[in-house]
């Protein structure tokens, strides 16, 4: 498994942000399912449990999805067709928003960063 987070990330694949486009849909998305979560950031996994089944889940930022759970003021939901967990009020946490994208264990890939400016110079400078 991998690990959680690179504040840096830049990555929309699932288990990382949410795209704007991916957002709209959301948004007008009507069929969410009351879901239990467990967010485990010493495992780096997710516990869905949809209708008594469990569902392994991956995010590249566990610890901010377990706070979002923490202080979230109602019940968790899940999107199946879009891999997405809405959690009520983590927009006001450091999430800024209520969705999470959710990868399978499978489909877990590592965060992509932001390569600082001056690095890029540099890189362009010895390629010279």
């Amino acid at each position: 498994m991998l690990p959680s987070s690179d504040p840096r990330c830049t990555a929309f694949s699932p288990g990382h942000k949410i795209h704007w486009i991916h957002g709209g849909r959301l948004n007008r998305y009507e069929d969410w399912i009351d879901v239990e979560v467990h967010a485990d950031p010493e495992l780096d996994l997710i516990y869905l449990i949809i209708a008594g089944q469990q569902q392994l889940m991956w995010h590249h930022d566990i610890p901010l999805l377990a706070e979002a759970l923490a202080l979230s003021p109602g019940q968790p939901q899940w999107c199946p067709r879009y891999s997405s967990l809405m959690v009520p009020g983590a927009f006001e946490g450091r999430n800024r928003s209520s969705f999470f994208y959710l990868a399978t264990t499978g489909r877990a890939a590592p965060c992509r960063g932001r390569v600082p400016r001056h690095d890029l110079r540099m890189q362009d400078s010895d390629s010279a």
